[in-house]
């Protein structure tokens, strides 16, 4: 799965058997252009689903990782598991009909979403964003598009997509770390996927970062994510306006202004919002967070020792203000050997990563 394989099959693609004009076809920014006047043969095709708690992403995608059409809707989880995969067969079957001939050049479907997987089977065991238990999503789209489904962890499923097509091609070392709702990420070492016995390596957000912190939902105690995800700093966000409501704190800051009082409106978008307009205690838990977020990469630097570390994920939108405390801590406590050659990068693939990593793993197997 190295450079050099897929440099082979550009070449071959070529020599494809279906034609498609491209015409303006909706693009991730980052991604590599069609061109609106070029005519491409494509040989064939992979869909790749991104498959969250609040909304659905399918993207047709070339052996190389261009996407060919995209389009996302809600994801309507509360209607149930079998409403919820008919929705996400009418999208994959919405974007094959903006595609002349893709349906027959269709070769598999690759579905990244989170929760606990079995992945040889294609079950979601268990996923509490989507209220899933015991679901069998591979069997339901094979029977409904007659061909492969291949399961993986959202995460892990990024990582691939930035690594085969976005911020880390061609480096054979690097890691994925997604800043959203938790943290997650993805590894890739020597050129190689390391997915794990059960494909549940990555799990960055878990690493403990204090062995006295309180006690995560996973059983472990002090995980990252506690202290670093955009569930944190809202939490934290929170926290701050309830203490000014109760009498505690400065009632004229930006943090407040914006909630309205409401420590229930606050998330790590309305922070960052905050400390944009100099909040100093919005300004402080963005600074902690990074600082946090550092301490983890540190020991994940120190285990790994990678060429690029791309930060992907909502939070990571927020920037210099999260990025840059990250960064002191890393210079100053990760080792010069490992640390000289690293280059830290954002995603290039944005919200289309989970998708286009699960077509193009699934474009793989079996290669």
């Amino acid at each position: 799965m190295g450079k050099g394989e897929k440099e082979m099959t550009l070449e071959q693609e070529n020599k494809q058997d279906v034609f498609v004009k491209g015409n303006g076809i909706e693009q991730e920014k980052g991604m590599k252009n069609i061109g609106e006047e070029q005519d491409v043969f494509v040989r064939e095709y992979f869909v790749g689903v991104d498959l969250g708690g609040t909304k659905m992403l399918a993207a047709l995608v070339a052996y190389d990782g261009s996407i060919i059409a995209r389009e996302e809707i809600p994801t309507l989880a509360q209607q149930g598991e079998v409403a919820v995969l008919d929705r996400l067969g009418n999208l994959i079957e919405g974007i094959l009909a903006a595609v002349p001939g893709s349906r027959s050049a269709l070769r598999g479907i690759g579905v990244a979403t989170a929760g606990t997987l079995d992945t040889a089977n294609g079950v979601v065991t268990f996923a509490t964003n989507l209220g899933w238990r015991d679901v069998a999503v591979a069997a339901v789209l094979s029977d409904r598009f007659a061909c492969e489904v291949r399961l993986e962890n959202d995460a892990t499923a990024a990582a691939v997509g930035e690594w085969l097509a976005g911020a880390g091609e061609g480096a054979p070392d690097c890691i994925f770390v997604t800043i959203s709702t938790g943290i997650g990420g993805g590894i890739i070492s020597g050129g190689r996927l390391i997915a794990g016995v059960n494909h549940n390596a990555g799990e960055l957000g878990h690493i403990s970062i204090d062995g006295n912190g309180p006690r995560c939902l996973c059983g472990n105690v002090g995980c990252l994510e506690l202290y670093a995800s955009g569930t944190a700093i809202g939490r934290r966000g929170a926290e701050h306006v309830r203490r000014v409501a109760g009498g505690d704190g400065d009632a004229a800051g930006a943090l407040t202004r914006l909630a309205g009082g409401d420590p229930d409106r606050v998330d790590a978008r309305l922070v960052a919002a905050a400390a944009a307009e100099g909040d100093a205690e919005a300004s402080g838990i963005l600074r902690e967070a990074g600082r946090a977020l550092g301490i983890g990469l540190v020991s994940i630097l120190h285990l790994l020792n990678p060429q690029v570390v791309i930060i992907g994920g909502g939070a990571s939108h927020i920037g210099e203000p999260l990025l840059g405390p990250m960064r002191e801590i890393i210079e100053d406590r990760c080792l010069p050997s490992i640390l000289s050659p690293v280059r830290f990068v954002t995603s290039a693939l944005g919200s289309s990563a989970g998708a286009v990593g699960a077509a193009l793993l699934m474009s793989r197997d079996g290669r």
